[in-house]
């Protein structure tokens, strides 16, 4: 008789105890669906952020391919330059943008040797505004440093898009730390 209270006792104490492991597990998981929940609404918000701001990015592309250059605009990166004519070779005004890698560099050794190059791309874009006395500087993945002329070169400020005004000289520091200069100019 004896045993049979223990074992009964044993067993109501192994009931108990898978009770509350049932209960602290039915919890858990209930915790995990609420987690997973919380999860998949913030990576939902995230992907419809991101799919707006591609929408608002193709927005973007699509008014600046219709915007026509008003100004020439010349770059200098040591004693090499290289620029771009707001007039196609065709006649007709240049539209859109023109990203700073596609810009040639001419320059000439000491020894009188020419050599030509391109900017190694820093997601840089030189792009038509709309107002014709200005063009727009704009970067795709990371801010850039700019400053006018005659500022030091802690004066410069950080930035993703910056104007251009004609016929000011602008300072712009690359990824690279190298800095070239850009002036727009009227029409040639």
């Amino acid at each position: 008789m004896l045993t049979m209270k223990i074992a009964f006792i044993i067993s109501g104490i192994f009931v108990i105890f898978g009770t509350g492991q049932c209960i602290m597990l039915r919890f858990r998981l209930n915790q995990s669906g609420k987690i997973l929940d919380f999860v998949s609404e913030a990576s939902e918000r995230e992907r419809e952020l991101h799919a707006k701001e591609e929408r608002e990015k193709m927005r973007q592309a699509e008014i600046q391919s219709k915007r026509c250059f008003g100004l020439d605009f010349l770059i200098t990166h040591g004693s090499a330059f290289g620029g771009c004519s707001g007039t196609c070779p065709d006649g007709k005004p240049r539209k859109g943008q023109v990203p700073l890698d596609q810009v040639m560099m001419y320059g000439r050794q000491p020894s009188g040797r020419d050599y030509t190059y391109y900017i190694e791309d820093q997601g840089l874009s030189i792009c038509a505004a709309d107002e014709e006395d200005r063009l727009l500087v704009r970067s795709d993945d990371q801010p850039f440093e700019i400053r006018e002329a005659g500022l030091g070169r802690d004066q410069g400020r950080v930035t993703m898009s910056a104007f251009i005004m004609k016929d000011i000289l602008y300072y712009i520091i690359l990824e690279s730390h190298h800095e070239i200069s850009i002036r727009a100019t009227g029409k040639c």
